[in-house]
């Protein structure tokens, strides 16, 4: 039995220090990707008390190839160069390596990539000391593992026993072999239950040490195997984790589940056993949930957990985890602007930023009321769904007014688009002022060009069938192609000033009215009569007509988080609930005076917070 002044004296002397190995990459030309010290609590370590080693070389300079070693002493009074004072006595490392180098590993199965890690965990993962086998073109010096040799132990744990934790990433393995902690008296060997074929950026947390009082200790890895592959079995090190007192080195993660699902939670724990663990929900103790792990079941409202861990040199409490339950929430807007065509179903135009104006007169003194103003720098655009075969015939006429800004930006702007390397029309402003009409089979320019500040009316005929095009410009024919069939996208939209197709086209800078797309082609007679008169012509084979009035319908909007579930809806509460077909959150719709119910369908199932590999 310990007593109390002994018990007292060793949480007096409790301690927690990490070790963060780092890369030195300056002399292979990439200094960007050099240290990354731990700038925020990492693996429940505060940044004060982590050690941010000297970097050591990658090797990728043919003048200095490694193998690689340095030595560093830290104290309490230490403070330069990343390191931190020790909270008691003086501990002093020597470490050695085929080479440095840095892994896009980021956690819990996370890869990243690239020079910046996000503060926490990603820094102490960046950089890690590689093995002979895990180094690409750079030192071939044969096989020198890793190996840390640590001295001065028992003056910073003068009382107490302590366990080790080790951190391990790579960016070209599949597996992490053991490694080894030795001292005088006794070797151990941690494992990491990682397994990633076929990925290459990996890493994790071994399993705990037995506890220790030895002064001195090494630290290296068993050999590492390359592999056909190209990615190895690795023998790697990124840190390590020196305490007694309790550490949480990997909190709950906080999850987003469906209504009903039954939500595991799990946690490391780190300390000089035995270890007492304690999970809470929103910081009240649970009955009986005494384990690393703890499954919520059913779950049908917001929470949030932690797990507090203590044993006889401290107590630590993890992270909050937070566990979001979803739901559809139907919000107000965008609005819609009508279809004003005499006959058939509606297609109103869901507006995204567009506004619309009462009337707007040219230098020329045409005036037009009620047109849609487009600005490029907001992104503005209008859509129409492309869930009906109204916009699907085989010929046709594409019609709008527009009159747009004196200037344009470095890439085409989007007037009309409904195209996609299957099949489809789109029209666009040049930067000449021009117009191009494209379709998969390829493009045209035309003659009239949009830069004058005047309205122009633009209109194009087509055939699917036989790839034909002809372009209108102010009620006139203007330039005709033969491209080769094609047909329409299934399902598209109809975009206007915007399109999400493609990066090749720029926002509308501008504005327009009178579009209309009709099912037929035609007559450069009727097309001029358009241009006179404003007439509607053949209003049977007139499949949309957007006038912009003032007047705008209201829209709703349905959000939920979970892609997998289902968006359903009813005409009453109680049902009966239908899927909603291709309904992706956000959904967007108009209620045009009915009243709709919306729930979402979802699967039960069981989310686990945390992978294995960690």
């Amino acid at each position: 039995m310990v007593s109390a002044a002994a018990l007292m004296l060793g949480v007096s002397h409790a301690a927690t220090v990490g070790f963060n190995f780092q890369v030195n990459w300056t002399d292979a030309g990439a200094a960007a990707y050099t240290g990354k010290p731990a700038t925020a609590t990492a693996f429940g370590i505060p940044t004060n008390g982590w050690e941010n080693l000297a970097p050591l070389p990658t090797g990728y300079n043919s003048t200095n190839t490694g193998p690689f070693f340095t030595n560093q002493v830290i104290n309490t009074t230490t403070s330069t160069g990343g390191l931190n004072p020790l909270p008691q006595g003086s501990v002093s490392l020597t470490w050695s390596c085929t080479a440095a180098n840095s892994s896009g590993f980021a956690g819990y199965g996370i890869p990243y990539g690239g020079p910046s890690p996000n503060p926490g965990e990603e820094e102490v993962y960046y950089g890690f000391l590689r093995d002979e086998a895990n180094t690409y073109s750079s030192p071939v010096g044969g096989p020198i593992p890793y190996n840390v040799s640590v001295s001065g132990l028992r003056s910073l744990f003068p009382s107490n026993p302590y366990v080790i934790e080790i951190i391990s990433s790579t960016d070209t393995g599949n597996v992490i072999t053991n490694t080894f902690i030795t001292s005088l008296t006794t070797t151990q060997s941690v494992t990491y239950n990682v397994s990633r074929p076929g990925i290459g950026i990996m890493g994790g947390l071994s399993t705990l040490t037995a506890p220790m009082t030895n002064d001195s200790i090494s630290i290296f890895g068993a050999p590492a195997v390359s592999h056909n592959t190209g990615f190895a079995i690795a023998s790697t090190i990124a840190g390590f984790i020196v305490t007694d007192k309790p550490v949480v080195s990997m909190s709950p993660q906080p999850a987003l589940i469906g209504a009903g699902d039954n939500v595991t939670m799990r946690a490391i724990a780190v300390g000089v056993p035995p270890l007492s663990l304690q999970w809470r929900k929103g910081g009240v103790p649970i009955p009986a949930a005494t384990n690393l792990t703890y499954t919520a079941s059913n779950a049908l409202t917001p929470a949030s957990f932690d797990l507090v861990v203590t044993n006889a040199y401290g107590s630590t409490t993890s992270k909050v985890a937070a566990i979001t339950v979803d739901s559809v929430v139907i919000s107000r807007g965008p609005n819609y602007t009508p279809d004003s065509k005499p006959l058939g179903t509606p297609h109103d135009g869901l507006v995204l930023g567009a506004t619309i104006v009462a009337s707007s007169t040219d230098a020329n003194g045409t005036n037009r009321l009620g047109v849609a103003q487009f600005a490029a720098t907001n992104s503005d655009q209008i859509i129409v769904s492309g869930a009906t075969t109204d916009f699907d015939s085989t010929t046709g006429t594409i019609m709008m007014w527009v009159r747009s800004a004196a200037t344009i930006g470095t890439a085409p702007a989007t007037l009309f688009d409904r195209l996609t390397g299957a099949g489809g029309l789109s029209i666009v402003q040049l930067q000449s002022g021009n117009i191009e009409v494209a379709s998969p089979g390829g493009a045209f320019d035309t003659g009239g060009t949009l830069l004058d500040g005047n309205w122009h009316q633009v209109a194009v005929t087509f055939s699917t069938t036989d790839g034909s095009v002809q372009c209108y410009f102010d009620g006139h024919p203007d330039t005709s192609a033969t491209f080769a069939a094609w047909t329409w996208p299934v399902g598209l939209e109809i975009d206007l000033g915007l399109t999400q197709n493609t990066a090749a086209y720029s926002a509308y800078d501008g504005q327009m009215d009178d579009v209309r797309f009709y099912n037929r082609i035609l007559t450069s007679n009727e097309v001029a009569s358009v241009f006179t008169s404003g007439s509607l012509i053949d209003t049977s084979a007139l499949k949309l007509q957007l006038n912009f009035p003032s007047g705008k319908n209201p829209g709703l909007t349905a959000t939920w988080l979970l892609g997998t579930d289902i968006l359903q809806s009813a005409p009453n509460v109680t049902g009966p609930y239908a899927d909603v077909p291709s309904a992706a959150s956000p959904y967007r719709f108009e209620p045009l005076g009915k009243q709709q119910y919306f729930r979402y369908r979802h699967t039960k199932s069981t989310i686990t917070t945390n992978p294995t590999d960690m």
